[in-house]
């Protein structure tokens, strides 16, 4: 499914953007799939953002419709075993990003290991598959990537997000530096490609301000190897335990000053 142009672009770039992977059929059951599970699945911390009532929708890989559409196609299956080198793969999460017209909401630049790290993965050695099931442009709060950055593990800091969260984002005055060395770039894409990138890679997208949906579908992909090395107990429950103590920290600072 990819060349050995396309390969070595993703070893040095750390993604690899692939056209035209869905077809009509496909499209259709994911946005019914979409659309059932935005209406099922119940409101959580982190699910919803202002004037949005679902901005995430979780645990697609535990769904059968999607695990049909997308992880037992061809395309998926061979471009994640090449990229990763290995004969067996392990889709260990899924998910669906709605960044809704007008309100979505930024992502501040990361590197997703930084969370897989913590949730019991021993190494880097991992893939995500972004799959763009509307049309993905920097208008409506599509990604950029620092190109190569995949490399080197950068100095992360922890902040609350809109839903009092504990992310990661790596500081402006780090990536003042590093976008002297790597070229940031904004990865645009007709609906129905996708973007295999590396858990390296330095990530962003801002808030989307524009009259069109973009949604995504998320896959994390590891080596089965590195799967079963890993932690099951943090990545089978998800567990926040180790944010939260930051989270209490910042909410009561917050409460504090307005006593």
């Amino acid at each position: 499914m990819i060349s050995k142009k396309d390969l070595s672009f993703y070893k040095s770039n750390g993604y690899l953007l692939v056209k035209n992977v869905l077809k009509k059929e496909d499209f259709e059951q994911i946005d019914k799939t979409l659309k059932k599970l935005e209406k099922l699945q119940s409101p959580g911390r982190g699910l919803s953002e202002p004037g949005i009532k679902k901005s995430l929708i979780h645990s697609l890989h535990k769904n059968q419709n999607l695990i049909k559409t997308i992880e037992k196609k061809i395309w998926f299956q061979s471009i994640s075993k090449i990229l990763l080198k290995t004969d067996q793969i392990k889709v260990w999460n899924a998910k669906s990003n709605l960044k809704k017209r007008w309100a979505g909401s930024v992502e501040y630049f990361h590197q997703d290991y930084i969370y897989w790290r913590e949730l019991g993965f021993n190494s880097s050695d991992m893939i995500n598959c972004m799959i763009f099931v509307d049309d993905h442009t920097h208008t409506n709060g599509g990604l950029w990537v620092f190109q190569g950055s995949h490399k080197k593990m950068f100095k992360h800091s922890p902040f609350l997000n809109i839903n009092s969260l504990q992310k990661y984002f790596i500081h402006p005055s780090l990536l003042d530096k590093i976008s002297k060395k790597m070229k940031p770039i904004s990865i645009s894409g007709k609906k129905g490609s996708c973007l295999f990138f590396h858990s390296k890679l330095i990530h962003g997208s801002a808030h989307n301000i524009s009259p069109n949906d973009r949604r995504i579908l998320l896959y994390d992909i590891s080596t089965k190897k590195h799967f079963e090395n890993a932690n099951k107990n943090k990545i089978n429950s998800f567990n926040r335990d180790f944010r939260k103590k930051f989270e209490k920290k910042i909410l009561l600072q917050r409460i504090k000053a307005l006593k």
